[in-house]
C-alpha cells in the first residue's frame, strides 16, 4: 500500500511517495482544494489578479533526492582500508590507492573509541586534551539534527576540549549582515522572497532595477522556484525591467530587459552618477526621500562634492 508523506525540505515542500519501506516518487507538494481560496492573492494597477500554482515550485535538487538516496555509490555501512591497521602498519603511503572492506558497526565504534583515546589522552583529572582533534559540519546539512554543530555534535566533541573549525560566513550571516553593510538592504540577497511585498509592488511600481541580481538562477532555497512565477506576472503586466550586470544574465534573457554592463568594480561610480543626476536635474523624489529616508542630507553632500570639492 503506498503512503504519501510530506516534507518541507531545504528546497521547497515536496510530497514523498512510500510503498513496502521504499519512496517510489517525489512530487511538487499539491495545495488541497479546501486550503487553496485561502492563498494569497495580489492586484496589479489594472485591477487584474494574480495568486501561487496549486503545485509548490521546489527546487531542481529536491526533485533528484530519491536518486541521491537510492544511489549505488553511496556509503552505506563503515569501511576501512585493506591494509590499514589501527595497531600496526597504517600505511599512509598508500591512502588513495589501496582498496576498502567493509567492517561491521562495533568493529568501527571500536576503532573510533581508540583513536580518540589515542588522540586525546585523559589528564590527571580526567579531562580530555583533544586539542589534535578538530571537527566541522556544514552550515546547510538534511540528515537531521544529530550531526548538527549545534546539537550533539557540538557537546560531543566539545567534551574532548576539541580544536574547532570555523566555517565561512556562507549562509544568513552573508545576507542578513554582510549585505547591509554593503548595500544597505538585502531583500533578494540570499533570502527567499516575501510575498507580502508583492500587492505594493505591483499597484506602484513602473520599473524593476536588478542590479548585480539574477533570481532566475540564483534561487533554490528554502522557497524553491516559488518566486519565478512572480517574474513572468510582472512581463505581462508590461513592467520594465532594468538589468546592471557585467553579464547578460539568464534573468534578463527571460525577461528581455535593458541591460546596462558596467565594468567589474565600477559599480559605486554609476550609483554615484545616477544620485548625481537626480539631484542636479532635481528629478528625484522629494516626498518619498524626505518622509521614507534618512541622511539624505549628508549623502546630498557627498555626491554633490560639498565635503571634497569632487562632484561624483
Amino acid at each position: 500500500m503506498e503512503k504519501v508523506f510530506t516534507n518541507l525540505t531545504t528546497g521547497g515542500p515536496i510530497s514523498v511517495y512510500v510503498e513496502d519501506g521504499k519512496i517510489t516518487r517525489i512530487r511538487p507538494l499539491q495545495v488541497p482544494e479546501e486550503d487553496y481560496p485561502k492563498a494569497w492573492t495580489v492586484e496589479d494597477k489594472n485591477g487584474k489578479k494574480y495568486s501561487p500554482p496549486k503545485a509548490m515550485r521546489v527546487a531542481q535538487n529536491i526533485m533528484a533526492e530519491k536518486n541521491r538516496l537510492y544511489s549505488k555509490d553511496r556509503i552505506l555501512y563503515p569501511m576501512k582500508r585493506v591494509d590499514w591497521d589501527p595497531d600496526g602498519d597504517r600505511h599512509p603511503e598508500t591512502r588513495g590507492i589501496s582498496g576498502y572492506e567493509r567492517i561491521s558497526w562495533d568493529e568501527a565504534a571500536t576503532i573510533l573509541a581508540k583513536e580518540i583515546n589515542r588522540l586525546a589522552p585523559r589528564d590527571e583529572n580526567g579531562v580530555f586534551d583533544g586539542h589534535k582533534i578538530t571537527a566541522l559540519t556544514g552550515s546547510h546539512h538534511n540528515w537531521g539534527i544529530v550531526g548538527y554543530k549545534m546539537a550533539p555534535f557540538g557537546r560531543f566533541f566539545s567534551m574532548l576540549n576539541y580544536t574547532p573549525i570555523l566555517d565561512n560566513p556562507d549562509s544568513w550571516e552573508g545576507w542578513m549582515w554582510g549585505a547591509p553593510h554593503m548595500w544597505g538592504f538585502y531583500w533578494r540577497l540570499g533570502q527567499p522572497e516575501q510575498f507580502d511585498l508583492l500587492q505594493d509592488a505591483f499597484k506602484n511600481t513602473d520599473m524593476v532595477v536588478f542590479w548585480s541580481n539574477d533570481p532566475d538562477s540564483t534561487h533554490g532555497i528554502y522557497s524553491g522556484q516559488e518566486s519565478n512565477i512572480w517574474r513572468v506576472w510582472m512581463k505581462e503586466m508590461g513592467m520594465k525591467c532594468v538589468f546592471i550586470d557585467p553579464f547578460y544574465n539568464y534573468t534578463n534573457a527571460v525577461m528581455d530587459g535593458t541591460w546596462f554592463a558596467p565594468r567589474p568594480g565600477t559599480d559605486t561610480a554609476l550609483a554615484a552618477a545616477i544620485a548625481y543626476t537626480w539631484f542636479e536635474d532635481d528629478t528625484y523624489d522629494h516626498d518619498f526621500v524626505e518622509n521614507k529616508t534618512i541622511g539624505i542630507d549628508e549623502f546630498k553632500a557627498y555626491i554633490m562634492g560639498e565635503e571634497d570639492g569632487v562632484p561624483k
